[in-house]
């Protein structure tokens, strides 16, 4: 595909207008994600600066979508730093729902500066650049990244927005400008990044490659940075002395023939200064709300079904566990996911029968927490995340789907204090419907997490160590609970009394499928692999048929407390209903008296 970028109008002699034509042969084409101006992503495809800042941007970031869409940039210029209005716009950021996620202080001089606004400076006058040299070498700048709330709206043309105009007699009382209480037309204080494209460009020039990579690390990492950023203002304020930045005291300075402060050449100059030339137009102008607006109602990017999600995402270190390949805003306040079930998996495909089996839907559900959480609410990469639900069911036949690749709609059912409930509708890419759940989750931060865990090992007798769990007992074979490989029994002593099955959870750590890492509990979906095996137990004894002819079509799991790996684990399994092939098992799970979970498990004949 070729794009156009027209460069300027027509000449009095020419015949027509220049014009540059860039396509393939000279550049990849930036996504029309980035921006919503198609000549912006024309020029910006052979910019180097933005190259720069793309390159580094998926080296550190291989999903970057979610990054870029609620995240903004707030550059606060040396006449900030000068007026001191750095406080004041940190808090007026705050105030906006934002968490500052990257501070740093950089140096512009009039190679940056013009490398900045080089697409709106083919108009600006010899006077107004010579002023903006004087300006951005008076002292250093501080370069704030914000993380917004999530909205159909990139954050940084809300920000943007937000700032408010050059020009005061248009701003208005909430906008930041407004706030800085500033007078002149070019001694505005801030900048932002118009849109995603903006914020990669100006990241090349502002900052070299490995700070470049460091920030966008740290944007990745989510960790709130604003102590950092008050630090970097009082380093500001040191190396910069006050300025009132007042045009009527820098004449009166001048009438009465005293020496010129520092600043008084700028302010001055601003108010006298011819900005732009006359019948000239900008090469980029900025864009508009209704712009995006109008993009978004374009048909979206297609979801990549060819590689997998980045492991940390999805809280996995190694590819083969990740089922999920690609997660995207609908623009209706829900989320696709693509992703596609195992099919030679030795924990998730270790079953009689080659259908698709529910655990592993449910499994790639699990994932789409940590996506949901980190790719679209802005939760932090270092916090702890538990359970309190998952469920679902079977809307298709599992032996007749023979397309592992799925597309998974999520909608976002209610957010509470520190978790999210989410809806999930999971079918094949032709359309066919495969299944439904939902899911329920919450996450607390280091020092809560530990405390959390401690009052619960502190219940149960146990210290901070954790040992080793029981694995001693009577196994069952593998074919009387489901699974064709030993290795992945972990219920022990099944003993079936008055109705009642009773057995031990003994899982095994060193499991590769069902530990991928260490884990200081029972992790949620070893408690529902227990749950089905005690449940095909106890139904094939039910029915009177073997486990091998029975299959699980829903789970619905409740989650109240940590199941610890080294104290005893009982699971209760109890038949609730026979409907004639049909039946379903409610298993409770017990540990000293405490109840960690609850499942009840819908088992048919297969």
């Amino acid at each position: 595909m070729t794009a156009v970028a027209g460069i300027g109008a027509a000449q009095p002699l020419a015949r027509e207008a220049p014009e540059a034509t860039i396509g393939g042969e000279h550049a990849e084409p930036v996504p029309e994600a980035l921006s919503a101006l198609p000549r912006k992503r024309a020029l910006f495809a052979v910019d180097s600066y933005f190259r720069d800042g793309w390159d580094d941007l998926l080296a550190v970031v291989p999903d970057p979508w979610p990054l870029l869409d609620r995240h903004a940039t707030l550059l606060l210029k040396p006449d900030a730093v000068a007026g001191r209005r750095l406080e004041a716009a940190l808090e007026w950021l705050l105030e906006q729902d934002a968490v500052i996620v990257a501070a740093e202080i950089v140096a512009l001089d009039r190679h940056s500066a013009r490398a900045m606004w080089w697409y709106q400076w083919n108009v600006a006058t010899k006077e107004r650049r010579d002023l903006v040299d004087a300006l951005v070498r008076a002292g250093g700048s501080l370069l704030l990244v914000a993380r917004l709330p999530e909205a159909p709206i990139p954050a940084t043309l809300r920000l943007s927005g937000l700032k408010g105009p050059a020009d005061p007699a248009r701003r208005e009382p909430w906008q930041l400008r407004h706030r800085l209480d500033d007078d002149d037309l070019l001694v505005d204080f801030v900048h932002t990044a118009d849109e995603p494209a903006d914020l990669v460009r100006e990241f090349g020039v502002l900052l070299d490659g490995r700070d470049r990579r460091r920030v966008y690390a740290d944007l990745a990492a989510g960790a709130d940075r604003e102590d950092k950023a008050r630090e970097l203002i009082a380093e500001l304020y040191r190396r910069s002395p006050g300025h009132d930045l007042s045009y009527d005291r820098a004449l009166e300075r001048g009438a009465r023939g005293e020496p010129a402060e520092p600043w008084d050449s700028v302010v001055l100059g601003a108010t006298v200064v011819n900005p732009s030339v006359p019948g000239r137009t900008a090469l980029l102008t900025g864009v508009t709300t209704a712009q995006w607006e109008h993009a978004a109602v374009r048909e979206p990017r297609p979801l990549c079904r060819e590689r997998a999600l980045p492991g940390p995402l999805v809280h996995k270190e190694g590819l083969g566990e990740v089922f999920l390949t690609d997660h995207l805003a609908d623009g209706s306040g829900g989320v696709v996911l693509a992703g596609e079930l195992p099919a030679a998996h030795r924990f998730y495909n270790d079953l009689p029968s080659a259908g698709i089996d529910l655990l592993s839907v449910l499994e790639m559900c699990r994932q789409g927490c940590y996506v949901l959480a980190h790719g679209h609410h802005g939760v932090p990469q270092n916090v702890r995340f538990g359970l309190r639900e998952l469920s679902g069911r079977l809307t298709a036949d599992p032996d007749a789907v023979r397309d592992r690749r799925v597309r998974v709609e999520v909608d976002v059912a209610r957010r509470f204090s520190s978790g999210l409930a989410l809806d999930y509708r999971v079918a094949a890419f032709d359309g066919t419907e495969l299944a439904t759940a939902r899911s329920s989750f919450s996450w607390w931060g280091e020092a809560e997490w530990r405390e959390l865990r401690a009052a619960g090992r502190a219940r149960h007798g146990l210290g901070a160590r954790i040992g080793a769990p029981d694995r001693t007992g009577l196994f069952p074979a593998a074919r009387n609970v489901g699974r064709t490989h030993d290795g992945n029994v972990v219920l022990a002593d099944l003993v079936r009394r008055h109705g009642e099955t009773t057995a031990r959870v003994a899982v095994d750590p060193a499991n590769p499928a069902m530990f991928e890492h260490p884990q200081d509990r029972v992790p949620g979906m070893v408690l529902l692999e227990a749950a089905r095996q005690a449940a095909l137990w106890t139904m094939s004894r039910h029915f009177g048929v073997p486990a091998g002819r029975l299959a699980v079509r829903r789970f619905d799991a409740r989650f109240a407390a940590a199941a610890e790996l080294d104290a005893r684990l009982a699971c209760i399994a109890t038949v609730s209903a026979d409907r004639g092939g049909k039946g379903a098992v409610i298993v409770r799970f017990v540990q000293d008296g405490v109840e960690p979970a609850e499942v009840m498990v819908e088992v048919v004949r297969a």
